[in-house]
């Protein structure tokens, strides 16, 4: 069970709530396709029901969750649609984002940003899945943070957790682990030495071959 604690002080407890069953569908903790109760939802995040269900109502409308009547509530499956709407605006995001992080980076920012990236490269040479996708979550998620842009960071983090769901099932294509690695550092180099443009590029590349690898992935699975 979670305990909110001090971090309830300024947010409210809905927000929280909200977060934790985002981070916890990326993590599996409720797997795509799973259902939750909201006895199981208040056991886990150790609070009233009440927060719960203005959590649910959000993430419903982000389309994380499905609310089913009286049978709380169901992670939905992603489909090859939902992988290509989703990547495609992930770019748009990214590429915006990258530009603006390439304009504001800080020398105390850009070493962070490359100790993000040793951490995902270290994740990759353990073979560890779930350490790569939460490492590579990490690492943009500092990035995007630099563009200073909470609207666009809310967009993101309300739209990639079930593909990021997803990713952490169907795992990495052949040879993708070595090209991510490779494209974050393209896309960190060019952000610590404030080259805008190189970074917009270097975003737009990487997400892009994200999105074709993720569906290559789908189509594995159908087959």
């Amino acid at each position: 069970m979670y305990t909110l604690g001090m971090a309830a002080i300024n947010t409210p407890t809905y927000q929280l709530v909200r977060d934790l069953i985002r981070s916890d569908i990326v993590e599996g903790i409720w797997p795509l396709g799973s259902h939750m109760t909201m006895a199981d939802l208040v056991g886990r995040y150790g609070v009233s029901a009440n927060p719960v269900r203005e959590a649910l109502q959000q993430l419903q409308g982000e389309g994380v969750i499905e609310i089913r009547m009286n049978r709380g509530a169901v992670v939905p499956q992603v489909d090859a649609r939902y992988i290509d709407n989703i990547y495609k605006l992930r770019a748009a995001i990214q590429v915006m984002l990258a530009r603006e992080a390439a304009h504001r980076i800080t020398p105390d920012n850009a070493a962070r940003l490359r100790e993000l990236c040793d951490l995902h490269e270290a994740a990759v040479a353990d073979g560890d899945t779930a350490a790569c996708v939460r490492c590579n979550r990490d690492l943009h998620h500092f990035m995007d943070k630099l563009a200073d842009n909470p609207p666009a960071m809310e967009v993101l983090a309300s739209r990639l957790c079930l593909v990021d769901a997803f990713r952490r099932t169907v795992g990495f294509g052949t040879g993708r682990l070595d090209k991510v690695v490779a494209q974050h550092r393209r896309l960190v180099r060019a952000i610590t030495r404030g080259d805008a443009e190189l970074a917009a590029r270097a975003a737009h590349e990487h997400t892009e071959s994200a999105r074709l690898d993720l569906l290559s992935a789908l189509q594995g699975r159908q087959a």
